[in-house]
C-alpha cells in the first residue's frame, strides 16, 4: 500500500475505485502502477498495433479503449487491496441494477492467491511457487519483451521500438524467429483483447468502445434479453476493421488453417499434416 502512495487510499473505497483510477490514469510521460513511463509508452504503441485506430483502423482501438493502462493495472493488481483480479457480481449497473457490483472486487483465499501470484509476478525461485517448476510470470514477461524490442529496435533502426513508424514497428512484432518477441506478442495480443472487449471496471474498454464498435450490447443483467433478441439476429454493423483484419491475418498464422475432421481437430491449424 505505501507502495502505490496515494492510490492506496482508493483501494479503501471500493465502490468509486475504478472510476476514481480512470480519472487519474497516467498522461504521456508518466508512469503507471507497474510500468516505468518508457515502458508504458512502449505498450501503447505496441497495443496500437495489435489493435488499430485511426489513422490505420476507421474504428477506435487500443490507444482510444485505455488497452495499456488495463494491462498495467493487471500486472500490478497485488498493490491493490483486493487484486484487481476477480470483479464482482452478479450486475453492474449498465442495465437497471441499483449499483456496479462488478467495482467491488473479491477478495481471494490463499490457494486462489497464491495462483494469481504465480501467474502474474512468477516463481521467483520461490520453494513454494515452484512445486511444478519455475514460472515466468507476466510482470516478467512484459519487462523482458519490452526491453528486447527496443534491444532489436536500436541494432537494427538505432531507434527505440515507440519512435519507428509502424510498418517497421509491424515488422518486429510479426518476427516469428525471434522467440522472445512471440512470447511478449502472445500474452500482450490476449491481454489487449480482454481489456478490449471486457468489462470496463478491469480498465479497459473504455466509454465501452470495444463493445460499440462491435455491436456487442455488453452485460444485460438483470434486464436481460427480449424473446426476439434472443431468437432474431443480431445487430448489423459488427465487423472488423480492415487494419486490425490485416494485421490479426499476419500475427496469427494459426488463422490460414483449413476444416478438420473431430478426430484430426490439430490438421486445422496451419503447418500440421498427416504423417
Amino acid at each position: 500500500m505505501k507502495a502505490a502512495g496515494a492510490l492506496g487510499l482508493l483501494a479503501l473505497v471500493p465502490a468509486e475505485r475504478l472510476r476514481a483510477l480512470a480519472a487519474i490514469a497516467p498522461d504521456a510521460g508518466q508512469p503507471g502502477r507497474f510500468l516505468t513511463s518508457h515502458e508504458l509508452t512502449t505498450l501503447r504503441a505496441i497495443t496500437a498495433r495489435l489493435i488499430p485506430g485511426p489513422p490505420d483502423d476507421p474504428d477506435p482501438g487500443a490507444l482510444e479503449a485505455g488497452v495499456a493502462e488495463a494491462i498495467d493495472l493487471l500486472l500490478a493488481a497485488f498493490t491493490f487491496s483486493p487484486p484487481l483480479v476477480h470483479a464482482g457480481g452478479p450486475f453492474s449497473n449498465r442495465a437497471g441494477a441499483r449499483r456496479d457490483d462488478f467495482s467491488h472486487f473479491v477478495p481471494m483465499d490463499r490457494l486462489v492467491e497464491l495462483g494469481w501470484r504465480i501467474r502474474i509476478e512468477g516463481s521467483r525461485g520461490i520453494n513454494t511457487r515452484e512445486f511444478a517448476g519455475p514460472v515466468l510470470g507476466l510482470q516478467q514477461i512484459y519487462r523482458g519483451g519490452l526491453a528486447h524490442l527496443d534491444t532489436r529496435a536500436r541494432s537494427l533502426f538505432h531507434m527505440d521500438f515507440v519512435l519507428l513508424p509502424s510498418p517497421l514497428q509491424d515488422a518486429l512484432l510479426s518476427d516469428l524467429t525471434d522467440g522472445t518477441t512471440q512470447t511478449f506478442v502472445g500474452a500482450a495480443l490476449s491481454n489487449s483483447l480482454e481489456a478490449m472487449y471486457g468489462p470496463p471496471e478491469y480498465g479497459g474498454n473504455r466509454a465501452l468502445i470495444g463493445w460499440r464498435n462491435t455491436s456487442w450490447p455488453g452485460d444485460v443483467q438483470p434486464r436481460g434479453f427480449t424473446a426476439e433478441e434472443v431468437s432474431g439476429p443480431g445487430p448489423a454493423g459488427a465487423r472488423l476493421g480492415p487494419a486490425a483484419a490485416e494485421l490479426a491475418a499476419r500475427l496469427l498464422p494459426a488463422f490460414a488453417g483449413r476444416p478438420a475432421s473431430r478426430d484430426e481437430f490439430w490438421l486445422a491449424r496451419a503447418g500440421w499434416t498427416r504423417s
